[in-house]
């Protein structure tokens, strides 16, 4: 198993003008994971390189992912940063929680509790931010619509998802969707 080596792109401009051109082959390369390659060693794999890149990116300086990902918030989550913003649970929904369609993200993008790059609450941070970006998590197969969708975004998610197409050999040029993945037109938008 190969490591990364070299410097990730961390030009978030960059990445993200990278990200709808690269829209299709990502979803060509969803189609080739699951055709060609054997799950448990994509899991080591992404795992490995993720954490790989992700010691090679500080994400304190970017903090791209509170500018642009509504993460989801458990009462746990509310519990803990009513501790660390000294705020009752209900002040908090209130100021910064949309529980729309019964799931709670935050409300605003970038992140109220933004401050330049760091979170005002990140000892207490929900979650969701702290496993962000996911990418070591069993079934990365699994989690693929996911890491499309944020290959615009993150750092960590556009460098990994790149190299892994190098270590898989997957070959762009061949068509491994067919008409068979219907989540392959660009229906969505980036970040959401």
């Amino acid at each position: 198993m190969s490591g990364f080596s070299g410097k990730p792109e961390t030009d978030l401009a960059l990445i993200a003008s990278l990200a709808e051109p690269s829209w299709a082959d990502n979803w060509n390369f969803r189609a080739y994971l699951q055709q060609e390659v054997d799950r448990s060693r994509l899991d080591d794999t992404a795992r490995s390189l993720s954490r790989d890149v992700a010691t090679k990116i500080d994400c304190l300086e970017c903090g791209n992912c509170c500018r642009m990902i509504q993460p989801y918030l458990t009462a746990e989550d509310i519990l803990r940063l009513q501790a660390g913003l000294g705020a009752n649970g209900a002040a908090i929904r209130e100021r910064l929680i949309d529980a729309g369609d019964g799931l709670m993200v935050f409300r605003d993008r970038p992140c109220a509790l933004l401050d330049g790059n760091k979170c005002i609450a990140y000892e207490h941070r929900p979650d969701d931010c702290r496993g962000y970006p996911h990418l070591d998590k069993p079934d990365f197969l699994g989690g693929t619509i996911g890491f499309i969708e944020n290959y615009g975004t993150c750092p960590i998610v556009f460098n990994t998802l790149n190299h892994l197409k190098t270590l898989f050999a997957y070959d762009p040029v061949k068509d491994y969707i067919g008409d068979s993945d219907p989540e392959a037109t660009h229906g969505s938008s980036l970040g959401e």
